[in-house]
């Protein structure tokens, strides 16, 4: 596939010719995996194109990545009396951003839900910030979702809690989560790229209220054995068992690849974690109750291996440090600790001929890992994991 394409992936299950409904048992959903342009006006004509691609399907909501909207520039998003006065930035377009009026009108010209994320900036002297301290340029930068329902209305805007390397911005609230209501009878919660990894909002959201459907945009640096990007969003989806949305950022030279809908413990209804800088739409028909999947899906795409090669791959820094075992064919079981946790495995390993072939390890890990350099956090694991011999240096790689 050839560089900055832009194209579109449709993956069609008998889609009726209605919008979905309160009393239906199922929605579609549109994701969309894009490519990043340097001119943040081309991006907004991207968008608004895309948005009508997903309408043509009969996709109820359409969800975008993050940070690939606005290119070194800021939105204002209202939130408190403008939008409460003037909720529909499209009829109101000297009140509003660009941005913001453009999608606003998109989606209602197509009768559609929209999920953006834009950096947000935010006087912060205005009320919407009241008795927080201000600095010296006067102004807050956030990394923010903005919902938009069928009529073109702002209805939601969430701030990343947990930023990643973004030196430059504030994080939100930890009480002020992401959640909305359709007219089609889904509740959703959503969030951004590394908030996935902690407690507030990602399991919190879902846990306290009753969350079955998530939003996710991110711009995620896929790394080895544990949090490559496809692997992470199907793996929350099915451990929290909820239907899941993810729209990344695509940017493979730098590892940033990686979108899918997933429901539940049935897995991914579509996915892709392209090798090349492509955009694409993702859609799907997902159901209500997460894991009842009656229809056949497409589930994962995969490309070319040589395609894959070309997307950069970080590896997890503390593997090192992990308290191992090498695996040899055959059965056996054991127990590793590390620090305080102790696992149990019991594995029965098959032999294949080649010299080509992986070799596996047992690993338990305790402690504090950084995550490329930019922070900090704790982690416990159990796990097995790829090499590409018998050390331990070589694990974790491709």
């Amino acid at each position: 596939m050839a560089r900055h394409s832009l194209c579109i992936l449709l993956c069609l299950f008998g889609f009726s010719s209605q919008k979905s409904t309160f009393d239906d048992t199922s929605y579609v959903a549109a994701v969309v995996e894009y490519e990043v342009r340097a001119n943040s006006s081309l991006n907004l004509q991207n968008y608004v194109q895309l948005i009508r691609d997903a309408a043509k399907e009969n996709a109820d909501i359409v969800v975008f990545p993050e940070m690939t909207l606005t290119v070194r520039d800021h939105v204002v998003v209202p939130i408190n009396g403008l939008l409460k006065d003037y909720p529909v930035p499209a009829l109101q377009p000297n009140l509003y951003d660009e941005v913001l009026v453009s999608i606003s009108s998109a989606a209602k010209e197509n009768q559609i839900y929209v999920v953006v994320n834009v950096e947000e900036i935010v006087d912060c002297t205005s009320g919407d910030v009241a008795g927080e301290s201000c600095p010296e340029q006067k102004v807050y930068l956030y990394n923010t979702n903005v919902v938009l329902d069928r009529g073109g209305a702002v209805i939601d805007r969430y701030r990343k809690i947990n930023l990643f390397g973004e030196s430059t911005r504030k994080p939100g609230s930890l009480s002020d989560l992401g959640i909305f209501e359709t007219d089609f009878g889904v509740k959703f919660g959503h969030f951004i790229c590394f908030d996935l990894m902690f407690q507030v909002p990602a399991i919190q959201i879902v846990q306290k209220y009753n969350i079955t459907d998530i939003v996710f945009s991110t711009m995620w640096f896929s790394e080895l054995p544990y949090l490559t990007a496809v692997q992470i969003q199907e793996a929350y989806a099915f451990s929290m068992n909820v239907n899941f949305l993810g729209a990344g950022a695509n940017n493979v030279r730098v590892g940033s690849a990686g979108s899918g809908i997933y429901s539940g413990k049935a897995g991914a209804l579509v996915s892709i974690i392209p090798g090349v800088s492509t955009t694409k739409l993702l859609v799907a028909r997902v159901p209500k109750v997460p894991g009842q999947v009656n229809e056949t899906v497409p589930g994962p795409i995969y490309n070319s291996p040589t395609e894959q090669d070309n997307l950069y791959l970080l590896t997890d820094p503390s593997l090192v440090s992990h308290t191992t075992r090498l695996l040899t064919p055959g059965n056996q079981q054991f127990i590793l600790t590390d620090n305080d946790v102790s696992c149990y495995f019991r594995v029965r390993l098959s032999e294949r001929s080649g010299s080509n072939t992986y070799r596996y390890r047992a690993g338990a890990f305790s402690g504090v890992r950084t995550y490329s350099g930019f922070t900090t956090g704790g982690i416990r694991v159990c796990s097995v994991f790829a090499c590409t011999n018998d050390t331990l240096q070589s694990c974790g790689q491709r």
